[in-house]
């Protein structure tokens, strides 16, 4: 019985992971009254959010997932792991770099707190703009 009650915790725990993870990530469109677009050079990234300040966030996540080099290294490594090599037998392919964030806690936390909140702070000082808006 003991055996079952931890696997019972284990997908307890994965499923409000996951469940955070991709609240992080885009929330859906009935979420959507804000939008945050984070430009650089000819690339822009799209974030939708109930509030102002969290569509900057999640458009800052989406940036960080393609401009970041510390990012960029914990994927690549990630890549090489147990958790990683499961998800390509599990789902018959690579794991994207949003995968990569969902599945993994210290990603995704990498990219939610240090990431998209420095991209938010240092937007529009001249590597990359962004800009907020939200339905009235």
């Amino acid at each position: 019985m003991g055996k079952i009650n931890k696997i019972v915790n284990l997908l307890t725990v994965l499923l409000i992971l996951l469940g955070v993870s991709l609240g992080c990530l885009g929330p859906s469109a009935s979420d959507s009254q804000c939008e945050g677009v984070v430009k650089l050079n000819d690339k822009t990234y799209i974030g939708k959010a109930q509030d102002e300040n969290q569509a900057g966030l999640n458009a800052c996540n989406k940036f960080c997932l393609e401009n970041d080099d510390e990012f960029k290294a914990m994927y690549e490594i990630w890549l090489t792991s147990d958790k990683a090599k499961a998800f390509e037998k599990t789902y018959k392919r690579k794991p994207t770099k949003e995968d990569a964030a969902i599945e993994d806690k210290t990603i995704l936390e990498y990219v939610t707190k240090n990431c998209a909140v420095r991209c938010k702070s240092e937007a529009n000082k001249g590597k990359h703009r962004l800009e907020t808006s939200c339905k009235k």
